[in-house]
């Protein structure tokens, strides 16, 4: 998650950790996820910002009107996307890198499948230490084979720290970058996938989130685009990088990795809200999507 311009918190991290902590309480088909240590720790955020959200851990389907329509599905979609392919395939990964952690809790969730894996979190220092000390007030124990890594993506590069813990234990890697990197600067996102491109071998793998471009630009009018844009905007935030629609591929390229799987809307729906009977159980916002590349 990206560090808001309040000293001690990020409200889109807590936000997010707030509703998950919904979706592991939800009664609903396709709507519950297995993230019980977001359920933990959403209980003990206590600035003001997360105090006025609590209203979202209440049962059943309420959700306040400021959660910007098929917002909370994609944040289920993207849970249950990557929560998935650490149950099948992140043993296969020597080195695994979860960049803009927030309150990411796959490192604690998934350690029986990481054990020969080395798990590194990257994010901004306060934000990271603030989450150390939810975890420690919590008595929840970081696996031995997880190590927090401070960087502030805005000022460091990560091509200055990636090299040195690439190598610290040999085989592909793993990076994750879920809800950052509408957050950073053109520029920034360059670095970061440049970064990973010259640094990961053969064979490592990368899953990330994005919003069109058009959406930035006040131009997409389908499901929950704009609603989604002045959500962020409300609480301080600002979403200030995207991908043009159809550009996935070039963009990519452009850093040496192949598309496996892109994600929109509408094939998030199928997959994580359609039941046995064909029927939708929930629509997806439009304005984000999920990517998985292979380099």
């Amino acid at each position: 998650m990206a560090k808001s311009t309040m000293s001690d918190f990020s409200p889109s991290a807590e936000l997010i950790c707030i509703l998950r902590a919904k979706s592991y309480r939800e009664k609903r088909e396709n709507y519950k996820t297995d993230d019980y240590i977001s359920s933990l720790i959403s209980h003990s955020l206590t600035s003001f910002f997360s105090m006025t959200q609590k209203s979202f851990l209440m049962p059943g389907n309420i959700l306040s009107p400021q959660i910007p329509a098929g917002s909370y599905e994609f944040l289920i979609s993207r849970i249950k996307y990557i929560d998935e392919f650490f149950q099948s395939r992140a043993s296969e990964f020597s080195n695994i890198f979860i960049l803009g952690a927030g309150f990411d809790s796959r490192a604690i969730r998934f350690q029986n499948q990481l054990l020969q894996s080395c798990v590194y979190e990257l994010d901004h220092p306060i934000s990271q230490k603030n989450k150390i000390l939810k975890l420690q007030e919590l008595s929840i124990p970081s696996p031995p084979n997880l190590r927090y890594i401070p960087i502030d993506f805005n000022q460091q590069n990560l091509s200055s720290v990636l090299p040195e813990l690439s190598t610290e234990k040999e085989g592909k890697s793993l990076f994750i970058l879920e809800g950052l990197i509408m957050y950073l600067p053109p520029g920034t996102v360059d670095s970061i996938f440049s970064a990973i491109d010259i640094c990961a071998p053969a064979g490592s793998e990368i899953i990330f989130d994005y919003v069109y471009s058009d959406v930035l630009a006040g131009k997409n009018t389908s499901y929950g685009s704009a609603e989604v844009l002045e959500g962020i905007k409300s609480i301080g935030e600002h979403w200030i990088f995207g991908i043009e629609k159809g550009q996935l591929q070039t963009f990519l390229n452009k850093h040496h990795i192949k598309l496996y799987d892109e994600l929109d809307a509408n094939i998030l729906e199928k997959r994580f809200f359609t039941n046995k009977r064909e029927e939708t159980l929930g629509k997806v916002n439009k304005a984000l999507v999920i990517a998985h590349g292979i380099k």
